[in-house]
């Protein structure tokens, strides 16, 4: 061995493990309308990152599942235990160290930042927090030939017509620093982008 050389070895394994743990104690949001990828993209990060994968969906109650599959929009009383339950689940998990990918429409500022509340140390308007946001961003048109798609293939209890509902909803403000990325890229680029973003 070279003189040295065990110190750089000694320092570069400590550099590989403190990246490795970097992303302990975070949450990644994938958020977006219906139809976005949340789940296929949310699924793929957290085996990417040695992280667990939540979806939104299976948090919401039997009444707001119903509302939505008569095709009634659901109303923020019909959302904001739904987004505690899960910022609860968020904190939990951030507690322990670990890394949460959730999947969750999250379309408007101020269901955000019940999500970003999961962080005990987040203070209201900060960009400081341990739950990032990223907006896996698509056109109405891909958006709903997607819904349509999963529609006929029985794997949601969400109809298009509820698309433009959210559509409207969507509201991002520059300010929140939420990652936007192309939709329709390959979910294997789509993941990369993530990762480079929560580095």
């Amino acid at each position: 061995m070279l003189a040295g050389e065990g110190s750089i070895c000694c320092s570069y394994l400590i550099k590989v493990s403190s990246m490795a743990s970097d992303h302990k104690g975070k949450a990644v949001v994938l958020m977006g309308p219906s139809g976005a990828g949340k789940s296929t993209i949310g699924e793929m990060l957290g085996k990417a990152m040695n992280g667990h994968f939540l979806d939104a969906d299976d948090y919401h109650s039997p009444s707001n599942k119903e509302k939505m599959q008569n095709g009634i929009p659901l109303t923020d009383e019909d959302r904001f235990p739904w987004l505690e339950t899960l910022r609860d689940v968020l904190r939990a998990s951030l507690t322990k160290g670990q890394l949460a990918v959730l999947a969750c429409s999250a379309l408007q500022k101020h269901y955000r930042e019940i999500l970003r509340s999961a962080d005990p140390r987040y203070e209201q308007g900060s960009r400081a927090c341990s739950v990032k946001f990223v907006l896996l961003d698509a056109t109405a048109d891909v958006l709903g030939e997607r819904l349509k798609k999963r529609a006929a293939e029985g794997k949601h209890f969400m109809p298009a017509k509820l698309l433009q509902s959210q559509l409207d909803l969507l509201q991002i403000d520059e300010s929140e620093g939420v990652f936007k990325i192309d939709a329709t890229l390959d979910p294997r680029d789509i993941v990369s982008k993530i990762q480079a973003f929560i580095i």
